[in-house]
């Protein structure tokens, strides 16, 4: 006897893959996610204390380095790679200018900020304490500025 056409508008069943290959696609696809949240991991500017020994080619060091135990009065600040400028946020306050308390020295590359009174940080946080410097090349627009992020402890 002939097998009919499905009536219109009947599901067709679809082929299922067997167990095991469908086992082994699962496997591939978390073992591929967990080596690519390893490898971000690893090579991310973040705030953990590593920061510091990953830093991008146009950053020379973190002022204080990151996961670092600093007095509430310590400078806190980017040496960037010549030709760079930079600005801070620092727990939130964004510095920008020398009103603001930023020291610019390009010539070096140091660029840092020390609390004082009458300044918008006059002293750092008791605790951990976050710094994003946003760092572009001088021969760009300030709007291509990279974050480089890193946190310390001050007591």
């Amino acid at each position: 006897m002939a097998e009919s056409p499905p009536a219109p508008g009947a599901a067709r069943a679809r082929p299922r893959l067997s167990d095991p290959a469908r086992k082994a696609i699962i496997t591939v696809l978390i073992l591929g996610s967990l080596v690519g949240i390893f490898f971000t991991g690893m090579y991310a500017v973040t705030g953990s204390d590593s920061t510091s020994s990953n830093l991008p080619e146009f950053v020379d060091r973190l002022i204080p380095v990151s996961g670092a135990e600093v007095p509430r009065q310590s400078a806190v600040g980017i040496d960037v790679a010549e030709g760079y400028d930079a600005y801070l946020l620092i727990n939130g306050e964004e510095l920008r200018t020398t009103q603001d308390g930023l020291i610019k020295d390009l010539g070096t590359g140091l660029i840092q900020f020390q609390p004082a009174p009458g300044l918008a940080i006059e002293t750092l946080q008791n605790g951990q304490n976050c710094v994003v410097a946003y760092v572009w090349n001088q021969l760009e627009e300030e709007s291509t500025a990279s974050p480089v992020s890193w946190c310390f402890n001050a007591y």
